[in-house]
């Protein structure tokens, strides 16, 4: 059975190549794309995806609050939160709202199989390149 993935980022480039990592998997189904965090929202309640990949700074609603509010209505759900920041800040603020992983944007597809692959096993996964943050456990 398919991992349904929803992915969020507010460049249609990202998104298009985000998509097109995910779907080389053959394991993994897109089913829907959203450019910004009330979109993602929306489309979280139609589509209930097993795992959202969330870019963390949107403008408008962000992606640490559109985290919270997905998992307010859909606490099952796998939030990976993606990024080009690797301070502590934004890492700390998505793993708070909910989310199971931080990815750095250039880590790469493999990164992002990996960070998916884990956290479906209940594990969470942080980039090692994120600075200034406590990692026990880290995957």
């Amino acid at each position: 059975m398919s991992v349904r993935v929803l992915v969020v980022d507010d460049h249609a480039a990202m998104r298009r190549s985000l998509t097109q990592v995910l779907e080389s998997e053959r394991d993994v189904r897109v089913v829907g794309e959203a450019s910004s965090g009330a979109a993602a929202i929306r489309l979280a309640d139609r589509l209930e995806p097993d795992v959202v990949v969330m870019d963390v700074a949107m403008p408008a609603l962000n992606g640490i609050d559109a985290t919270k509010q997905i998992l307010r209505q859909h606490p099952g759900t796998i939030v990976i939160g993606l990024s080009i920041h690797d301070c502590a800040v934004y890492a700390a603020g998505m793993l708070q709202a909910g989310a199971r992983a931080y990815v750095l944007k250039d880590g790469g597809g493999e990164e992002l199989m990996r960070a998916m692959r884990i956290t479906r096993r209940g594990s969470t996964y942080l980039s090692s390149g994120i600075e200034g943050l406590a990692q026990p456990g880290r995957s």
